[in-house]
Protein backbone atom coordinates (compact mmCIF):
# COMPACT_ATOMS: atom_id res chain seq x y z
CA UNK A 1 0.00 0.00 0.00
CA UNK A 2 2.76 2.78 0.82
CA UNK A 3 4.74 2.11 -2.17
CA UNK A 4 1.65 2.54 -4.34
CA UNK A 5 0.80 5.70 -2.82
CA UNK A 6 4.27 6.78 -4.15
CA UNK A 7 2.79 6.43 -7.77
CA UNK A 8 -0.16 7.28 -7.10
CA UNK A 9 0.91 10.94 -5.86
CA UNK A 10 3.04 11.13 -9.17
CA UNK A 11 0.87 10.43 -11.50
CA UNK A 12 -1.81 12.65 -9.58
CA UNK A 13 -0.14 15.78 -10.19
CA UNK A 14 2.98 15.25 -12.23
CA UNK A 15 1.35 16.46 -15.74
CA UNK A 16 -1.24 18.99 -14.42
CA UNK A 17 -0.59 22.28 -17.11
CA UNK A 18 0.33 25.34 -15.45
CA UNK A 19 -2.69 27.98 -16.08
CA UNK A 20 -2.58 30.74 -18.58
CA UNK A 21 -2.75 33.78 -17.83
CA UNK A 22 -6.10 34.04 -19.23
CA UNK A 23 -8.63 31.87 -18.33
CA UNK A 24 -12.42 31.30 -18.31
CA UNK A 25 -15.00 30.23 -16.27
CA UNK A 26 -15.42 26.85 -18.48
CA UNK A 27 -11.93 26.24 -17.95
CA UNK A 28 -11.84 26.89 -14.46
CA UNK A 29 -14.74 24.44 -14.36
CA UNK A 30 -13.29 22.04 -16.33
CA UNK A 31 -9.62 22.10 -14.23
CA UNK A 32 -11.84 21.60 -10.74
CA UNK A 33 -13.39 18.94 -12.07
CA UNK A 34 -10.50 17.49 -13.37
CA UNK A 35 -9.02 17.57 -10.07
CA UNK A 36 -11.93 15.92 -7.99
CA UNK A 37 -11.81 12.98 -10.60
CA UNK A 38 -7.91 12.17 -10.32
CA UNK A 39 -8.48 12.59 -6.62
CA UNK A 40 -11.40 10.23 -6.61
CA UNK A 41 -9.52 7.41 -8.18
CA UNK A 42 -6.52 7.59 -6.33
CA UNK A 43 -8.92 7.53 -2.98
CA UNK A 44 -10.61 4.18 -4.37
CA UNK A 45 -7.24 2.83 -5.23
CA UNK A 46 -5.76 3.47 -1.64
CA UNK A 47 -9.50 2.06 -0.29
CA UNK A 48 -8.63 -1.12 -2.29
CA UNK A 49 -4.61 -1.34 -1.08
CA UNK A 50 -6.08 -0.72 2.48
CA UNK A 51 -8.66 -3.72 2.17
CA UNK A 52 -6.32 -6.15 0.71
CA UNK A 53 -3.73 -4.90 3.39
CA UNK A 54 -6.23 -5.73 5.97
CA UNK A 55 -7.13 -9.28 4.88
CA UNK A 56 -3.20 -10.18 4.60
CA UNK A 57 -2.20 -9.42 7.98
CA UNK A 58 -5.69 -10.63 8.71
CA UNK A 59 -5.04 -14.12 7.54
CA UNK A 60 -0.80 -13.76 9.27
CA UNK A 61 -2.91 -13.43 12.27
CA UNK A 62 -4.62 -16.58 11.73
CA UNK A 63 -1.54 -18.25 10.57
CA UNK A 64 1.48 -17.51 13.16
CA UNK A 65 0.31 -17.94 16.72
CA UNK A 66 2.94 -16.08 17.72
CA UNK A 67 1.96 -13.32 20.31
CA UNK A 68 4.37 -11.00 19.00
CA UNK A 69 3.50 -11.38 15.42
CA UNK A 70 0.20 -11.22 16.27
CA UNK A 71 0.46 -7.95 17.66
CA UNK A 72 2.76 -6.49 14.84
CA UNK A 73 -0.41 -7.45 12.57
CA UNK A 74 -2.92 -5.48 14.72
CA UNK A 75 -0.47 -2.24 14.90
CA UNK A 76 -0.27 -2.81 11.33
CA UNK A 77 -4.09 -3.16 10.34
CA UNK A 78 -4.85 -0.25 13.05
CA UNK A 79 -2.29 1.95 10.70
CA UNK A 80 -4.15 1.06 7.37
CA UNK A 81 -7.31 2.33 9.38
CA UNK A 82 -5.91 5.42 10.72
CA UNK A 83 -4.57 6.10 6.87
CA UNK A 84 -7.97 5.60 5.49
CA UNK A 85 -9.60 7.55 7.76
CA UNK A 86 -7.25 10.22 6.91
CA UNK A 87 -7.26 10.06 3.80
CA UNK A 88 -11.63 10.18 3.65
CA UNK A 89 -11.09 12.85 6.04
CA UNK A 90 -8.53 15.30 4.70
CA UNK A 91 -7.97 14.16 0.88
CA UNK A 92 -11.84 13.45 0.05
CA UNK A 93 -12.77 14.41 -3.36
CA UNK A 94 -15.12 17.41 -3.31
CA UNK A 95 -17.15 18.11 -6.84
CA UNK A 96 -17.29 21.82 -7.65
CA UNK A 97 -20.70 23.51 -7.30
CA UNK A 98 -21.70 24.29 -11.50
CA UNK A 99 -23.85 27.79 -10.32
CA UNK A 100 -20.51 29.57 -9.02
CA UNK A 101 -19.52 32.55 -10.50
CA UNK A 102 -15.77 33.08 -11.41
CA UNK A 103 -13.86 34.38 -8.29
CA UNK A 104 -15.87 31.86 -6.32
CA UNK A 105 -14.99 29.29 -8.79
CA UNK A 106 -11.43 30.43 -8.54
CA UNK A 107 -11.16 30.34 -4.97
CA UNK A 108 -12.68 27.20 -4.80
CA UNK A 109 -10.15 25.29 -6.72
CA UNK A 110 -7.57 27.03 -5.29
CA UNK A 111 -9.03 25.91 -2.02
CA UNK A 112 -9.03 22.44 -3.47
CA UNK A 113 -5.41 22.48 -4.34
CA UNK A 114 -4.03 23.97 -0.91
CA UNK A 115 -6.19 20.90 0.57
CA UNK A 116 -4.23 18.23 -1.81
CA UNK A 117 -1.02 20.26 -1.30
CA UNK A 118 -1.22 20.15 2.38
CA UNK A 119 -2.12 16.26 2.48
CA UNK A 120 1.33 15.63 0.55
CA UNK A 121 3.13 17.65 2.68
CA UNK A 122 2.32 15.77 6.03
CA UNK A 123 2.63 12.33 4.25
CA UNK A 124 5.26 11.35 7.05
CA UNK A 125 3.27 11.79 9.84
CA UNK A 126 -0.56 10.52 8.49
CA UNK A 127 0.52 7.86 5.89
CA UNK A 128 4.17 6.38 6.54
CA UNK A 129 4.63 6.14 10.60
CA UNK A 130 1.24 5.00 11.31
CA UNK A 131 3.17 1.62 10.00
CA UNK A 132 6.30 1.79 11.44
CA UNK A 133 5.63 0.27 14.88
CA UNK A 134 3.60 -2.48 13.30
CA UNK A 135 5.87 -3.35 10.89
CA UNK A 136 9.08 -3.30 13.48
CA UNK A 137 7.17 -5.45 15.56
CA UNK A 138 5.86 -7.92 12.79
CA UNK A 139 9.45 -7.81 11.66
CA UNK A 140 10.91 -8.61 15.17
CA UNK A 141 8.64 -11.72 15.77
CA UNK A 142 9.45 -12.89 12.30
CA UNK A 143 12.86 -12.66 13.11
CA UNK A 144 12.66 -14.24 16.67
CA UNK A 145 10.71 -17.18 15.21
CA UNK A 146 13.42 -17.92 12.77
CA UNK A 147 16.06 -18.23 15.16
CA UNK A 148 14.43 -21.02 17.14
CA UNK A 149 14.09 -22.99 14.05
CA UNK A 150 16.35 -26.25 14.22
CA UNK A 151 18.83 -25.13 11.54
CA UNK A 152 19.08 -21.70 12.40
CA UNK A 153 22.27 -21.50 14.61
CA UNK A 154 24.10 -22.41 11.66
CA UNK A 155 22.79 -19.59 9.61
CA UNK A 156 22.25 -16.72 11.97
CA UNK A 157 24.70 -14.72 9.87
CA UNK A 158 22.66 -15.31 6.82
CA UNK A 159 19.51 -14.75 8.84
CA UNK A 160 20.66 -11.34 10.13
CA UNK A 161 21.89 -10.43 7.03
CA UNK A 162 18.34 -11.27 5.10
CA UNK A 163 16.20 -9.22 7.62
CA UNK A 164 18.40 -6.57 7.86
CA UNK A 165 18.14 -5.70 4.08
CA UNK A 166 14.75 -5.81 4.01
CA UNK A 167 14.84 -3.23 6.59
CA UNK A 168 16.46 -1.41 4.82
CA UNK A 169 14.90 -2.13 1.53
CA UNK A 170 11.31 -0.42 3.41
CA UNK A 171 12.81 2.13 5.03
CA UNK A 172 13.72 3.05 1.28
CA UNK A 173 10.67 2.80 0.20
CA UNK A 174 9.25 5.09 2.56
CA UNK A 175 11.98 7.48 1.78
CA UNK A 176 11.26 7.49 -1.76
CA UNK A 177 7.50 7.93 -1.46
CA UNK A 178 7.87 10.49 1.00
CA UNK A 179 10.39 12.56 -1.59
CA UNK A 180 7.97 11.78 -4.48
CA UNK A 181 5.14 13.37 -2.00
CA UNK A 182 6.83 16.56 -1.33
CA UNK A 183 7.78 16.99 -5.15
CA UNK A 184 4.08 16.37 -5.28
CA UNK A 185 3.23 19.40 -2.98
CA UNK A 186 5.52 21.39 -4.73
CA UNK A 187 3.97 21.36 -8.01
CA UNK A 188 0.97 22.05 -6.66
CA UNK A 189 2.41 25.02 -4.94
CA UNK A 190 3.50 26.01 -8.32
CA UNK A 191 -0.47 25.96 -9.46
CA UNK A 192 -1.44 27.96 -6.62
CA UNK A 193 1.61 30.64 -7.27
CA UNK A 194 0.15 30.66 -10.71
CA UNK A 195 -3.73 31.09 -9.59
CA UNK A 196 -2.34 34.14 -7.85
CA UNK A 197 -0.73 35.19 -10.59
CA UNK A 198 -3.79 35.31 -12.46
CA UNK A 199 -6.01 37.08 -9.44
CA UNK A 200 -3.61 39.87 -9.68
CA UNK A 201 -3.54 40.38 -13.30
CA UNK A 202 -6.89 40.40 -13.60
Amino acid sequence: MASEAGDNAKNLWQNQPVEPAQISLAELHEKAQKLERRVRRRNLREYAAGAIAIAGYGYYIWKFPTPIIRLGCVLVIAGVLFVVYMLHKRGHARAVPAEMAFRSSLDFYRHELERQRDLLRSVWTWYLLPFVPGLIIFGLGLFLRTMKQPNAPAHARLIVISFSLTAAFVALVFIVIGKLNQRGARKLQRKIDALDSLEKES
